[in-house]
């Protein structure tokens, strides 16, 4: 009985069977796939005849164009369509001489059978016409003269090709393929031309050598259609579209549309393929693999419901519990725990480890919240010298007793400025009384540099009451008299800015001293941040770009803007808190 709950028991039996399915799956896959296969080769090789009806086409309307350019060049034929100078009897020998030369090219030619007619005219008292298929007529000099082909060629300046009615034609059917070649006299201007004309079957011969391709057409560029039978008209079932690879329905049969264009004729093979016989030649294959894929999915569906109280349903459970512990979840899920399986087991262990790690991230949050508490403080001055302000409060007293009120205000404004940065260990004060402990450092540092330069306070009164780090402001104002004033050896002002950004307060610290340049404002802020107090605390700049992004979060904190030999402006953002607290009386 144990060993039906066992999970090796569960699997073995569904692998089995799955098996089966799989390969019943495979095979139609494979099916599919050597269906696929085969047609695409098969279309392969229907492109690969029709390529080589092409090839056929293209060689013997090559021939034909090869036929009349070397008609209109021999020697003989220039110069007797150039001489203007004779009687009747050297007309009539000079034609016989080039009905002559004209015939031997014409039995020469690989096409010679399919030519009806091979005329040389000048259009003045020249008109030599050649044997072919085709029985000289005394009104063919009429009808030539009435051909379309004959009047683009007029029209032109070349020569002119294309499929149009012959010459002996009692009606307007383009039952032939004509060629009209310039003859260009010695003063290389056309004097007459060459007329070859062949007919379609020449076309319809090498259809007929294809028989394995019974859709197998051609479209002219007048839109008409050449088959084996002959010449169709446009209205005819041939005549669909002019798409390569369309697929297209009729008759009930699936047909695929084949288009090869010929490079020396206006002319487009087309190939009907009839890809229905294909699929109906391994319909029982199909039927038998039907009938197989149905039986495993009944088989597969009864499975399905068998184990999807058994297995399933378990491991869904478990894997939404862990769903739920990715999320941060890790409350205590007792349905995972039911199965006496392994998957019973498996569920115990997951709400062991999601109490162990709700356990220990509330240990590393709580000393994360200690870390960075004691990194604060840290980075806070950490003077606190008592004895040094009371023997400062002393010595103004002597000061006081013996007038002298110059070092009594300066004593008075170092007591207050000792007694702000060590008084109480408030991690925060107000923006006002920030700006009370920068008048009094203003007042210290003012005599030290023999007033060099003025604090400028524009900030509005409004905004005192926002609280920000203790000692945000102070390390950039000395910042300003050390390194931006006092180098330039001139007077300065260093004026503080604030405003609201929602959600932050940004305040700005400019002086007006001798700036810095590109490379040292790129990197003042990529230098470690350390004890680079000079001389009230130990608190840098880089101090208080850290200390603001570990209170604050990445986006608050300095950046900076100078030009070299203008000013430096620094701006701090600080996220503004939602509780405000009264500005003490400081100043």
């Amino acid at each position: 009985m144990k060993e039906l709950h066992r999970l090796r028991t569960k699997i073995i039996l569904p692998v089995v069977i799955y098996l089966i399915v799989i390969g019943i799956g495979s095979n139609s896959f494979l099916y599919a796939y050597l269906l696929q296969t085969v047609s695409t080769k098969a279309e392969h090789l229907d492109r690969i005849y029709l390529e080589g009806v092409q090839v056929r086409l293209d060689r013997d309307f090559a021939e034909l164009f090869s036929l009349a350019a070397l008609c209109a060049n021999d020697p003989l034929v220039v110069w007797t369509i150039s001489r203007g100078d004779r009687n009747s009897q050297e007309r009539l020998r000079d034609s016989i001489k080039v009905q002559d030369k004209l015939s031997a090219y014409l039995q020469a030619s690989p096409v010679s059978s399919y030519v009806n007619k091979l005329i040389l005219w000048d259009e003045k008292d020249l008109f030599v016409q050649i044997q072919g298929r085709g029985i000289g007529e005394p009104n063919d000099y009429a009808r030539l003269q009435g051909l379309p082909l004959y009047t683009q060629y007029k029209r032109g300046t070349g020569w002119r090709t294309g499929f149009g009615p012959p010459v002996t034609a009692l009606t307007q059917r383009p039952d032939a393929y004509s060629i009209f070649f310039p003859v260009q006299g010695y003063n290389n201007t056309p004097e007459g031309f060459i007329y070859l004309e062949a007919g379609l079957d020449m076309i319809i011969a090498v259809f007929k050598e294809y028989g394995m391709m019974p859709g197998l057409s051609a479209i002219t560029e007048n839109g008409n259609v050449i088959s084996p039978a002959g010449l169709l008209e446009p209205s005819e079932p041939l005549w669909i579209s002019h798409t390569d690879g369309l697929r297209f329905r009729r008759n009930r049969r699936n047909f695929r549309l084949d288009m090869q264009p010929l490079e020396n004729a206006a002319l487009f093979l087309r190939n009907e393929v009839d890809i229905t016989e294909l699929r109906r030649d391994d319909r029982d294959i199909f039927y038998t693999v039907l009938v197989a894929i149905l039986s495993s999915l009944l088989a597969a569906a009864g499975l399905a419901l068998t184990l999807s109280y058994t297995l399933t349903k378990p491991i869904q459970h478990l894997v939404s519990r862990i769903k739920k512990i990715g999320d941060n979840d890790f409350s205590y899920d007792p349905v995972i725990e039911r199965s006496p399986d392994e998957i019973g087991q498996i569920g115990r262990a997951v709400n062991e480890m999601s109490g162990s790690i709700a356990k220990l991230l509330e240990e590393m949050e709580a000393r994360f919240r200690q870390q960075k508490r004691t990194e604060i403080a840290l980075l806070q001055t950490r003077i606190n010298p008592h004895f040094l302000y009371n023997t400062l409060d002393s010595i103004q007293w002597m000061a006081k007793i013996q007038k002298n009120t110059g070092i009594a205000d300066l004593t008075r404004s170092l007591i207050n400025l000792l007694r702000n940065i060590a008084g109480g260990s408030g991690d925060f004060i107000t923006l006002g009384e920030e700006l009370c402990l920068l008048e009094d450092y203003a007042a210290v540092m003012s005599i030290r540099f023999m007033g060099i330069f003025e604090l400028v306070n524009r900030i509005d009164p409004a905004l005192y009451y926002y609280q920000i780090p203790k000692l945000t402001l102070q390390p950039l104002v000395e910042n300003a008299i050390l390194h931006g004033i006092e180098p330039s050896g001139g007077f300065g002002s260093i004026v503080l800015e604030a405003r609201l950004a929602e959600p932050y307060l940004i305040i700005t610290v400019e002086d007006s001293g001798m700036g810095m340049s590109a490379e040292k404002l790129q990197s003042i802020l990529t230098q470690k941040a350390g004890n680079t107090g000079t001389s009230l605390n130990t608190i840098g700049v880089m101090n208080v770009h850290e200390r603001l992004r570990l209170v604050y979060g990445e986006s608050c904190g300095l950046s900076f803007e100078s030009e070299e030999g203008l000013f430096t402006r620094v701006t701090v953002r600080i996220y503004l808190k939602e509780e405000k607290k009264p500005c003490s009386e400081c100043c």
